[in-house]
């Protein structure tokens, strides 16, 4: 019996161990979980503060970008005001420069020497004016501003207008200027013709600039779009333009960066000229115009750009506005034609300089006018008046051009008036404003003579008389441009040396001095060359004393 109670004991006090066992067991397991789910919970705090983090970040950097998409708004708005004001203060008193320098100049009593140096004046205001264009243009591309202006136009006429442009520059340099326009080139088509020009004027004035001697050339083809395949429908041509210098060259390290703004060749930089904003803004213009620009260049052998654009055809056989008003570029207008009726044209500006201007040149050639200094004064002469014609400046105290354009309009006389905006601003979104305002037409300043008489034609019928300008000292006699070439290449060797000597250093009086040694034998060589001097194109007086050199290969 008591060994019964002992093994009931030990049995007993075993399977208390083994609860107690199992227990603790049990218990440190559960401690291992609440520790495991301790450290779950700790880290999913801390994801859950790093979130937090993110998330205020997030809200910091949004905040951040907003601010600065604000500030760039602002910014932009400020760019373009201040690009606005630029362009009006900058034009403005080009448009006074270069609009009295031609009313001058059509004084047929003036001096051919005042004449010369109005050429120097007339030259200097359109570089000037050229360079402006360029930074201004920049900065339409970089807001997304530019847009092409579709108008039908005379594109064989555009070209003979660009051949008469720069034939006087071409035969001061002693260059063989060619115009070749195939026969598929079509005359009417749709386009920006303002455009286009600025493309092929800045690509003719850099082959002229950097070639000393040979010739250049401007090439136009064309082919009629025949399906999708041509990236246009029917009824659209694609006209290609080649433009060839037998000028320096440029290395093919040079050609990568040629289209880069304000990056300029080796040549470039050498002329001092330009703002190597050119190319770009013409490849930028191209490219609207459905095309690009290709360029081949081997250093001493010349250069060759070439580009095409997208034109529609237009349908009738004359409707380009206002080609009936441009007048040959060696002709001045000097009166109305007889049998026509007493033009009545009201000029409002808030400038005294560009309403004197613009009276002188109307009553010079028998158009009667009136001024008024703001929109005010020209609502009020228009109602007692009566004028054919309203220039009407956009920027004016008391009251704009836009408002005072929109009163004249909204009445039924109103609309048999013609009203032209006219403003020094360079951007296009003017020509819609004023358009939105009732304005029938807009010019830009700086204007000249022909932009103005042009006016009248295209809205009034005007007809002028026309009388030659006088010819350019030297112009007249001279020899045809590769004859001055070859004339230079024939003078004496010391003649040569010292000429280029006086050229290299800008010394007029010895170009002078040099030219009068051989002007008894050849006058006209030596007035052509004096009128380079004249012209400060101590360049191409440099690259026709050079002519005995050998050609680079």
């Amino acid at each position: 019996m008591q060994v019964v109670r002992i093994s009931a004991f030990v049995v007993v006090g075993t399977l208390f161990l083994v609860a107690l066992w199992a227990l603790r067991r049990r218990l440190h397991a559960r401690e291992l979980e609440l520790e495991r789910k301790a450290q779950e919970l700790a880290a999913s705090r801390a994801a859950e503060q790093r979130l937090c983090e993110e998330l205020a970040e997030a809200r910091r950097a949004e905040e951040e970008a907003r601010k600065a998409r604000e500030e760039a708004v602002t910014a932009s708005r400020s760019k373009s005001a201040f690009l606005a004001n630029m362009s009006h203060e900058l034009r403005t008193p080009l448009n006074s420069i270069l609009g009295f320098a031609q009313l001058v100049e059509r004084d047929p009593s003036l001096a051919d020497r005042h004449r010369e140096n109005l050429a120097v004046i007339c030259k200097s205001g359109e570089h000037l004016l050229g360079l402006v264009n360029d930074i201004l243009e920049m900065a339409k591309i970089e807001a997304g501003r530019m847009t092409l202006v579709d108008a039908e136009f005379d594109l064989h006429d555009t070209l003979s207008g660009l051949s008469e442009m720069f034939a006087v520059e071409a035969q001061k340099r002693g260059l063989t200027l060619t115009v070749e326009r195939e026969q598929d080139v079509p005359r009417h088509v749709h386009g920006d013709e303002g455009k286009l020009r600025q493309v092929l004027i800045n690509l003719l004035g850099n082959a002229l600039k950097f070639t000393p001697r040979g010739s250049v050339t401007l090439r136009a083809s064309a082919r009629r779009a025949t399906g999708a395949h041509d990236g246009a429908a029917a009824g659209r041509v694609r006209v290609s333009f080649e433009v060839t210098d037998t000028g320096r060259g440029m290395a093919k390290a040079e050609l990568a960066e040629l289209f880069e703004a304000f990056a300029q060749t080796t040549t470039g930089r050498q002329s001092r000229e330009g703002t190597g904003l050119g190319l770009h803004i013409s490849r930028r213009i191209v490219r609207m115009m459905g095309g690009d620009i290709r360029v081949e260049s081997q250093v001493g052998r010349g250069t060759t750009l070439r580009f095409d654009v997208r034109l529609s055809l237009a349908d009738a056989p004359d409707a380009r506005a206002g080609g009936a008003a441009r007048a040959p570029a060696a002709l001045r207008a000097v009166g109305l034609s007889p049998g026509q009726p007493r033009y009545r044209v009201l000029v409002v500006d808030d400038r005294w300089d560009v309403r004197h201007c613009l009276l002188k040149l109307l009553d010079s050639v028998g158009v009667e006018a009136r001024s008024a200094t703001n929109g005010l004064g020209a609502v009020a002469q228009w109602e007692t008046w009566a004028p054919h014609l309203v220039l009407l400046d956009l920027r004016m105290p008391l009251l704009d051009g836009y408002e005072a354009a929109s009163r004249i309009k909204a009445s039924a006389r109103g609309h048999e008036t013609v009203v032209v905006a006219m403003t020094a601003s360079a951007f296009e979104q003017n020509r819609a404003l004023a358009a939105e305002a009732g304005c029938d037409d807009f010019v830009s300043k700086p204007f000249r003579d022909a932009d103005i008489l042009g006016l009248l034609t295209k809205h009034l019928g005007a007809r002028f008389e026309y009388e030659e300008r006088p010819a350019e000292p030297g112009a007249a006699q001279g020899a045809p441009a590769v004859d001055l070439a070859r004339a230079a290449a024939g003078l004496p060797a010391a003649l040569r040396k010292d000429l280029r000597r006086a050229a290299t250093r800008l010394d007029a009086k010895a170009v002078q001095a040099t030219l009068d040694r051989f002007r008894p034998e050849d006058a006209d060589l030596a007035g052509a060359v004096a009128e380079l001097a004249r012209g400060y194109r101590f360049d191409s007086i440099l690259a026709l004393s050079s002519a005995d050199e050998e050609e680079p290969s």
